[in-house]
């Protein structure tokens, strides 16, 4: 299947394309953007934030957790957590909600480990474990939240070809562990997005497609079809069978989707990644930014502009934009990248990102119709 394009003039990123706004921020007590970005989840209008606090000498021993209620810009709940000390910029790998909203995971994989439960009603602590199902052998190692029957869900590499792990969250054991061994070659991309509930995953093919396989590596049928010839960079899944993925060169690129069995393509004048996943898989975020030409060495490599895309899928098309840079935390060898969250309720799309400051953003913007 060719790929629809849609080519975008210079223009789109003007403020034509900005939907009535409001944005206010919630405070986030002891924070430090630049040793740990927070971690996200929301359900129902409320967003959950998880965020390691540090003391002068850059050490932190303690997590952060808050409950915020969107509607009334009010903290519902607040708790501190002992956890295990790092010294300086430490990556966590998610805070996700159980697919019954009744508890809350947060996990750092990197050693020290841990894996923390916490009920979503009051925040209060379940179990720990500082334990992953990772040995020597696997790498590029992810948790990716919970599976449709409430599983922890963790994938990695072993010897080149995806595993995937799913641990009880009763005692922490594994339930299931499966390799993607039915794949024809070994994995060298980019990216491998995992949807644990759809129990699939979406791989590029490095020649601009993007597949969709089950979990033991045989192909699903599900294809993104395209003639871009850029850099993968990312996708994000869109439910069960969708996708939308971007691709980059040095101050251009392209954002290419796949809804309801169509692939879709958008143009754009700036270089986009993932930046943001929400609770209606009609849209996705991304941050884009702008550099000058010429090699690094001349200064090529120096950021202009950066902003917040908001996308909606079905198109693609980009709905409103702001002036945002992309946040990450850690060390050289388990670096992690903050996420937007993007919750749309009724008429009111929200989003919920980091900032520079003790502080995370909220802009309230009108649905498109």
């Amino acid at each position: 299947m060719r790929v629809k394009w849609i080519i975008a003039a210079t223009f789109f990123l003007s403020s034509a394309f900005c939907a009535a706004q409001e944005s206010y921020m919630i405070s986030l007590d002891k924070a430090n953007s630049s040793l740990a970005v927070p971690e996200m989840a929301e359900r129902n209008g409320v967003v959950y934030v998880a965020y390691r606090s540090f003391d002068f000498l850059r050490g932190s021993d303690q997590l952060q957790v808050l409950a915020y209620d969107l509607s009334s810009h009010k903290e519902l709940r607040h708790a501190t957590f002992s956890v295990p000390k790092v010294q300086g910029a430490r990556a966590a790998n998610g805070l996700t909600l159980s697919k019954d909203g009744n508890m809350l995971a947060y996990v750092e994989i990197h050693n020290p480990s841990l894996v923390l439960l916490l009920s979503a009603k009051d925040l209060s602590e379940i179990r720990r474990s500082n334990a992953v199902p990772f040995t020597d052998a696997d790498y590029r190692c992810e948790f990716d939240g919970f599976d449709g029957e409430d599983r922890l869900s963790f994938m990695s590499f072993s010897r080149d070809v995806p595993r995937f792990v799913r641990l009880s969250a009763t005692d922490f054991k594994v339930v299931s562990d499966t390799r993607a061994s039915s794949l024809t070659k070994a994995v060298y991309s980019s990216y491998l997005i995992w949807n644990p509930v759809a129990g699939r995953f979406w791989l590029p093919d490095g020649g601009g497609n993007v597949l969709q396989f089950n979990e033991d590596g045989q192909p699903a049928g599900e294809k993104l079809a395209t003639d871009i010839h850029q850099l993968d960079v990312g996708a994000i899944a869109l439910g069960q069978s969708g996708v939308v993925a971007f691709y980059a060169m040095v101050s251009r690129g392209v954002v290419a989707s796949y809804t309801g069995q169509k692939s879709h393509a958008l143009e754009l004048p700036c270089s986009p990644r993932p930046y943001g996943v929400s609770n209606d898989h009609a849209y996705a975020g991304a941050i884009c930014i702008t550099q000058p030409g010429g090699l690094p060495e001349a200064g090529g490599d120096r950021i202009l502009t950066s902003d917040f895309l908001l996308i909606r899928a079905d198109g693609p098309q980009v709905v409103w934009r702001q002036k945002m840079s992309a946040l990450g935390a850690g060390a050289k060898d388990n670096f992690g990248w903050a996420s937007a969250v993007i919750e749309h309720q009724g008429t009111k799309i929200s989003v919920i990102a980091p900032t520079k400051s003790p502080e995370l953003a909220v802009y309230e913007i009108d649905a498109p119709q």
